[in-house]
């Protein structure tokens, strides 16, 4: 799905520090004056045994050793405690960062077409695009910690060097061949580890799943009555032995580098010192001399490897950097670059013309060739058995999907050319799937982060028929759900739920209302009274009505029937039973487990 592009480290790391420098201009300030400190440590650490031993073999002043110790432990204890200082800033920093790089992630999967929600070669691409902010030390804020460290480590590798090539040039060489072959070696098993992604990824989202499942209440029910636990815990525990199975390999791969690694060092310091040993016995090498080339050697080494390691990291996590950039930058909204203005009236016609449609990767076609005319006004009651295609048509309408072929006309334009976000404004939706948030009733009707009409709200709740339970709770609309958040939150009935899903379409109070199976966890005595009040809910407004109970359909002014994606009965609930077809076949059958009562709502 994403369009792979191959990105230098350089471009990735301009990338990272022109953001970094946008969202926090302080941390550059923090990076040059820790770069400065790290870059001086390690010599004083270096030079002070050097003149203490050369004071201690020659001549011995107590006056000057004191100095030297003194001067030692000051300038080291104020290098020190200001590294430790400045990494204490900049990691909170750097964290803070990485949550506005997840951030960005986040937003684009919010704001993506939703039909890329259900497409498994986008979550996959998701999942390996999140890699690259999940962690401290991988990714971007790996990225960056290593950018912090690796600047003063090169300016001190630059005296490291100067120092070495002093010694012997030869011996400098041969340290930067053996530090070299080491960084190829790891610089191949950090690519073997990512040429294994895409598993990773598909292992991870699938095992994030099932840990989701076993840890929602939402599933506790079923989960208990059907006994699911130990399924959960056998799959869980499955993909968790994949798992491992992958990382085996990849950690024995690394577990190689580091065996060649303890292989080189032991040559490295046996011929280093060899060669100090024989510079002493033969060529009047000081004490001191010995002890400052023994450290700067080791510490040589050990930079150098450190400057490679980090170099290694960057290189390995400038490729999750890329499938980060791939994604941000791939196109997962359809739409025009200008868009035409919404009609200004509140009455809205509404046809299907030819309009087919199939899902991403598939190649069944849901709805071909659909045609179907909603006038201004209209009540349209959409029935059919399951998987008829009722709820596609409600997400085609929304625009939550895109007709394959064909188009929808609102007023006789195209929907496709209006402003997406322009055009949801007109729906007030009762989704058959019901979702609450951990927030207040009150926020979960009104779904609006800038101000809520609370007398809107208790108007709408009354209307939805939910007042009584409202009323009963102590802090009312302000009352939490769900204990996600709040350790108070109540958990509320199917029933009481469709009701204030309800009562959130009714304070959207959108033109065009659609409601899919509103009704299906209401009591009949709680389905009769909200029926009874319908043409007060609905007004004038252009709606679609979608329900698997046929009496329902009776305040409709026209029904349509879907089967196998297309229209294969259209007319009034009188017209459809007279026709003695497939509606009055589902009718008679639904009547026949109900005594004979028709509603009698105002209007109707």
């Amino acid at each position: 799905m994403m369009k792979k592009n191959k990105r230098s480290v350089t471009n990735n790391i301009w990338f990272l520090v022109k953001n970094t420098y946008k969202w926090d201009k302080k941390v550059l300030s923090y990076f040059a004056l820790y770069t400065v400190v790290t870059a001086i440590i390690p010599f004083i650490n270096m030079f002070a045994p050097k003149f203490l031993i050369e004071e201690l073999m020659g001549a011995n002043r107590v006056e000057r050793l004191i100095i030297i110790l003194l001067g030692y432990v000051v300038i080291s204890a104020t290098l020190n405690f200001l590294n430790a200082y400045l990494e204490g800033v900049y990691s909170p920093i750097i964290t803070n960062i990485g949550d506005r790089y997840n951030n960005l992630l986040s937003e684009k999967c919010m704001n993506m077409d939703f039909k890329y929600t259900e497409d498994p070669e986008v979550l996959d691409d998701i999942e390996t695009a999140r890699r690259a902010v999940d962690g401290n030390t991988t990714g971007i804020p790996g990225v960056l910690r290593k950018l912090f460290e690796i600047f003063g480590a090169g300016i001190a590798f630059l005296g490291y060097i100067t120092i070495v090539f002093n010694l012997n040039p030869w011996i400098l060489l041969y340290l930067i061949v053996n530090v070299v072959t080491i960084y190829y070696l790891a610089i191949r098993a950090k690519k073997y580890e990512y040429s294994k992604k895409n598993d990773i990824s598909q292992l991870s989202r699938k095992r994030n799943y099932i840990y989701d499942v076993m840890q929602n209440f939402a599933y506790g029910k079923e989960i208990r009555i059907f006994n699911l636990s130990n399924r959960m815990a056998d799959k869980f525990q499955g993909l968790g032995k994949e798992q491992v199975k992958l990382h085996k390999d990849i950690k024995y791969k690394n577990l190689m580098v580091s065996i060649v690694e303890v292989f080189f060092l032991l040559i490295r310091e046996g011929v280093v010192y060899a060669y100090l040993i024989y510079q002493v016995l033969y060529n009047h090498m000081s004490i001191g001399n010995f002890v400052m080339y023994s450290t700067l050697i080791a510490g040589f080494a050990a930079w150098m490897q450190k400057i490679l390691d980090n170099i290694a990291h960057i290189n390995a996590q400038n490729l999750y950097i890329n499938d980060y950039r791939d994604f941000l930058e791939t196109d997962l909204k359809t739409g025009n670059s200008s868009y035409v203005d919404m009609p200004g009236d509140n009455n809205y016609e509404i046809e299907f013309k030819n309009v087919s449609y199939k899902y991403p990767n598939s190649e069944r076609y849901i709805f071909r060739n659909l045609s179907l005319k909603i006038n201004k006004g209209q009540r349209l009651a959409i029935v059919g058995v399951n998987g008829a295609g009722k709820t596609t048509f409600v997400k085609l309408l929304t625009r939550l999907y895109e007709p394959t072929e064909g188009k929808i006309l609102l007023n006789g334009v195209n929907i496709a050319k209006f402003d997406r976000n322009e055009y949801y404004k007109l729906f007030s939706v009762v989704f058959q799937e019901i979702k609450m948030f951990a927030f207040s009733i009150a926020e979960n009707i009104a779904l609006d982060n800038k101000k809520i009409d609370r007398e809107k709200v208790l108007e709408s709740i009354h209307k939805a028929g939910m007042k009584e339970k409202i009323d009963s709770l102590e802090n009312g609309i302000d009352t939490p759900l769900l204990k996600t958040l709040d350790s108070e939150g109540i958990e509320l009935s199917g029933g009481e739920n469709q009701k204030l899903a309800l009562a959130r379409g009714l304070y959207k109070d959108g033109p065009i209302m659609i409601l899919d199976e509103p009704t299906a966890a209401l009591d009949p005595i709680a389905e009769y009274n909200i029926y009874k009040t319908f043409n007060n809910i609905i007004g004038d407004k252009t709606s679609f009505f979608i329900s698997h109970r046929l009496g329902s359909t009776q305040f409709c002014d026209v029904i349509a029937l879907f089967e196998d994606g297309e229209i294969k009965e259209y007319g009034t609930h009188d017209e459809l039973l007279n026709k003695n077809g497939k509606y009055a076949e589902m009718f008679n059958v639904q009547a026949s487990y109900y005594k004979d009562v028709r509603f009698e709502a105002e209007g109707v």
